[in-house]
């Protein structure tokens, strides 16, 4: 009886240890997941004023402009499908948020696109860089999750 609570004990410490290990393999997959959401929401900053003006003369290029913004709303869903741990809730709530405006903008970008009525001044107007800057400034504090 003595070797049957001893088993159960051990496999009891061992079950609950693999529950830690999963925990912690979660919050740096997560970590990882929004460091990744977020570099890949700045590089489409930093691509759209030249996939736009090229847009304007090219339809290649307005393709390939509803490409990337299309590209970029997959990644806004997967981002929202995202598991987040208990520790990282109050940050994620915020980044939702802006995610949520990320959506709708890139939304509206990709109607103007495929209207052909998507041009550099209309894109300067757009709150999406003012969004994205929102975005990226969240990913020191996201890091610093990762190193606690």
């Amino acid at each position: 009886m003595k070797k049957y609570i001893l088993s159960l004990l051990l496999l009891a410490g061992l079950l609950s240890g693999c529950s830690a290990v999963d925990q912690v393999s979660q919050s740096v997959n997560y970590v990882s997941e929004v460091t990744t959401y977020i570099n890949n929401t700045s590089q489409l900053s930093q691509q759209l004023p030249e996939l736009a003006q090229q847009a304007i003369t090219d339809p290649d290029a307005r393709q390939s402009l509803i490409q990337e913004l299309q590209n970029a709303q997959s990644q806004i869903n997967q981002f929202q499908n995202l598991q987040v741990p208990g520790f990282a809730q109050d940050l994620h709530q915020q980044l939702a948020g802006y995610t949520d405006t990320l959506g709708t903008e890139v939304n509206g970008l990709i109607d103007q696109a495929q209207a052909g009525k998507l041009t550099p001044e209309a894109l300067n107007n757009s709150p999406i860089f003012q969004t994205i800057d929102q975005i990226t400034g969240l990913m020191n504090q996201f890091q610093q999750l990762g190193n606690n």
